[in-house]
């Protein structure tokens, strides 16, 4: 029973176990007579001496193992070898200069590995074989690091963050083990075109819209098909019809019996009578004043980085309002997650509003009870047209977010209730540009699930024809990256597997937070499970 549980302990001799509270040692010799010299080979029985060696061990039944052995030291007996004493070694049991088993040592790795320095080491303690954040990040980097000889058949690659906004590595796949062959420390077009060079043999390679990997395969593998990823081609569509409806919000307020009337001709003066202009929003407001103020400075020839720290804006945001004719046309689309929700508590603030209570400090404490999550000064701003106004809130007609109208144009439809259904026929209804947006995303994603490249060309001819801009600026960008875009609505290969390995990197990265440096990340990249 003892040599099937202690294996590594049948080719030395144990003389005794003490058990106390501090650990489990384990009092052994060796009981050899001779040993091969580690220089030359040459197998002395010359002994020079010994002394004991204490190596740590794995935990038995939660208690911390220590080996106490005595080794000897030979002789070497040839003249030429360079080595004049050297210490027996036994397999499986001691290595040169370590303190710790060969088995304690592959654990502590597989921990390292895993959970990284802080986050191993209190796993460690757990299993009462106690190490530090230190000695583990050490184990790691001891680990061999092997380059790969040739690049894959079917390569994948894609960028992630080392900090998110600034600073981006490379990551390379092989599609079809899925497992990851390289990291690289940056995303640039030089740094890959350096690694296909010395790695050739790629004939398809998977990628996102990034035109930087783009040129570097066309530069040195250029009869490689290139797979722009389905993924992102649907995220690309989507922004785009965000973009769309954003361009047409004034068609999400659904039609009241009032509104109706108007539009038929039934009191319409008098509707006209009732009806206050609409007032300009705050955000519409800054939008113009943004607008109106980069491009006083922008016409002048002024640099997009200098109007930036001139106006106290993100170079982006700077881009996009030069780049924008009109201020509408800078509008993204896109709003706080959490000024949406407010607009689900619109009928509650009208009542109480006009019921007396004003203080948006009071409603917000209302709404809170109700599940709102937002902040006081998101209720505030909801409430300052009607504040501004000085008349009782108006019973609005329900509207639906740019958010949710994207969603319920691009949502597959037997994943839409049927009262949203109804909403989606309402809103292409009133709006025929909307209408073409859907048709265009319908037909899109036939052609994606059906891999029906052979129509992209008709289809970007189409989009081309709607007169919307974004999806006009959508098909312009596919063209240029033509077939690739062909080939990922054709072939049956895609980013997903380094997508997946991706999101695992974030995982490593926190486990690494503050000490991972690029070596020790690439070998937890490409040697963990």
């Amino acid at each position: 029973m003892f040599s099937k549980v202690f294996g590594h302990l049948s080719s030395v001799v144990v003389e005794k176990v003490v058990v106390d509270d501090a650990a489990l040692v384990f009092t052994a010799r060796t009981a050899t007579r001779e040993a091969a010299c580690p220089g030359c080979g040459t197998v002395s029985a010359r002994i020079h001496g010994g002394y004991r060696r204490r190596l740590a061990d794995l935990a038995v039944a939660g208690q911390r193992a220590v080996i106490d052995l005595a080794v000897r030291r030979f002789r070497c007996r040839a003249a030429e070898c360079g080595r004049r004493t050297f210490v027996e070694q036994v397999d499986g049991l001691t290595e040169r200069f370590a303190r710790r088993t060969p088995s304690l040592r592959r654990t502590l790795e597989r921990i390292a590995l895993a959970l990284a320095g802080r986050p191993g080491s209190r796993l460690a303690a757990h299993l009462s074989i106690g190490t530090s954040p230190n000695s583990l990040l050490r184990l790691l980097r001891r680990l061999p690091d092997e380059q790969p000889g040739a690049a894959p058949r079917v390569m994948g690659v894609d960028d992630f963050a080392f900090k998110k906004g600034h600073v981006y590595g490379t990551i390379i796949m092989d599609m079809e083990t899925g497992e990851p062959v390289d990291v690289l420390p940056d995303r640039t077009a030089d740094t890959l075109i350096a690694w296909l060079r010395g790695h050739p043999g790629a004939e398809v390679v998977c990628r996102d819209r990034a035109s930087a990997y783009a040129e570097a395969v066309r530069t040195v593998c250029p009869d490689a098909t290139q797979v722009a990823d389905r993924y992102h081609l649907w995220m690309n569509l989507c922004e785009a019809v965000e973009k769309c409806v954003g361009e047409h919000r004034k068609c999400l307020t659904e039609p009241t019996e009032d509104t109706t009337a108007a539009a038929t001709g039934q009191g319409a003066d008098a509707a006209a009578e009732e009806m206050p202009a609409p007032a300009e929003g705050l955000r519409a407001i800054k939008r113009r004043e943004r607008h109106a103020a980069v491009h006083a400075l922008y016409d002048k020839g002024v640099q997009i980085e200098v109007i930036a720290q001139t106006l106290g804006l993100d170079r982006k945001t700077v881009r996009r309002y030069a780049h924008a004719a009109t201020p509408d046309d800078a509008y993204s689309g896109t709003g706080s997650r959490r000024y949406g929700q407010v607009h689900t508590y619109s009928p509650y603030l009208h009542r109480r509003w006009n019921e007396g209570c004003t203080d948006a400090a009071r409603l917000h404490a209302e709404i809170v009870e109700l599940g709102y999550r937002g902040s006081k000064r998101t209720v505030r701003r909801h409430l300052q047209e009607i504040r501004a106004s000085g008349k009782p809130a108006p019973d609005k007609p329900k509207e639906l977010t740019v958010r949710k109208a994207t969603w319920l144009i691009t949502a597959h439809p037997d994943k839409i209730y049927e009262s949203n259904v109804l909403k989606r026929k309402q809103l292409i209804a009133r709006c025929p540009e909307l209408d073409a947006v859907a048709d265009c995303v319908r037909d899109f994603a036939q052609m994606m699930t059906e891999r029906r490249g052979k129509d992209l060309d008709s289809w970007l001819t189409r989009a081309e024809n709607t007169g919307l801009k974004p999806l006009r600026s959508l098909a312009r960008g596919l063209r240029h990256d033509f077939d690739a875009v062909t080939a990922g609505l054709t072939l049956e290969w895609s980013s997903g597997k380094v997508e997946g390995n991706v999101n695992r990197v974030k995982r490593i990265k926190r486990d690494g937070y503050g000490r991972a440096g690029f070596d020790l990340l690439r070998r937890q990249i490409l040697l963990a499970d």
